[in-house]
């Protein structure tokens, strides 16, 4: 990848020369005038010593381009970020994906680069791609942490096919296949097992949607047809080093804790109010 504008921002900030820096990141100085010349592109161990150098350094590359993308978000589009375990290949289709996931076959963003960085933060890969998304002309389907939000993703799952004729859930399947782009709450293992829970008539559906709410990991965006890909556009690819993986496992690890706290509180909170699965389907 090409590391210009990290060699640049790295000497401006730290007040180095181009030889200071180079002695700091172990490599010649001729290295590192090529990367900031934009002559040479560096290979994932010397991205690595850049990004891993700037994170212990308190410089957060990533966030600071972030940053800049977002203050370039123009009216009727969004940025948004995936976390890819393997190389993206372009142009982007629906082939690749899955079709148990959460909203079916498509192609899943998240709106910050946080999320996207914990969805890979325990793999091997340190590719964060940032993408340019332009809504106008697509049809959007939003959701937000409540009934219809959990019974589509129990739905698009696979875990109550036995539902799937019943008005209600006939309703939720349409919105959904009907949209080119679903806007939704992320779901991570945590929620699933809170989901499945009220699927298996464990907990009502308000012990559910407040267990749930507890889990704040921000909005997903699902590109779910060819239109909504096409307007898709790639910017960059971020960089994810060891340290800064580190660091986002450790707060997540954070918020896992809180979020099991006030899941079990709302467990107890709501206890008797709502209805079970089978009771909705009545």
């Amino acid at each position: 990848m090409k590391l210009n504008r990290e060699i640049a921002i790295l000497r401006s900030l730290l007040s180095l020369t181009q030889t200071e820096l180079a002695r700091e990141l172990d490599v010649s100085f001729e290295t590192v005038n090529r990367w900031e010349n934009g002559k040479h592109e560096a290979e994932d161990e010397n991205a690595e010593k850049v990004y891993a150098y700037a994170f212990r350094k308190g410089i957060r590359l990533n966030e600071i381009y972030e940053q800049f993308f977002k203050e370039e978000e123009k009216e009727g589009a969004r940025i948004l970020f995936h976390g890819s375990k393997g190389e993206i290949p372009f142009p982007l289709d629906l082939e690749h994906s899955r079709k148990n996931n959460d909203f079916g076959v498509g192609f899943y963003m998240g709106e910050s680069l946080k999320q996207a960085a914990a969805y890979i933060a325990n793999s091997p890969s340190h590719r964060v791609y940032v993408f340019h998304l332009r809504l106008r002309s697509l049809r959007v389907a939003s959701f937000r942490v409540d009934r219809e939000w959990m019974l589509a993703i129990a739905y698009f799952r696979g875990w109550i096919p036995q539902y799937a004729e019943k008005p209600i859930l006939r309703a939720i399947i349409a919105k959904v296949e009907e949209s080119d782009i679903v806007i939704a709450p992320i779901a991570d293992n945590r929620m699933f097992d809170i989901i499945s829970e009220f699927v298996r008539g464990e907990i009502t559906d308000a012990q559910c949607e407040h267990a749930l709410a507890a889990t704040n990991l921000g909005m997903q965006i699902v590109a779910r047809t060819e239109k909504a890909l096409d307007a898709i556009e790639f910017l960059n690819l971020c960089y994810l080093s060891k340290p800064e993986k580190e660091a986002i496992l450790a707060e997540r690890l954070k918020m896992h804790a809180l979020s099991q706290d006030k899941g079990k509180a709302a467990r107890i909170e709501y206890r008797g109010k709502g209805r079970y699965i089978d009771e909705l389907f009545l």
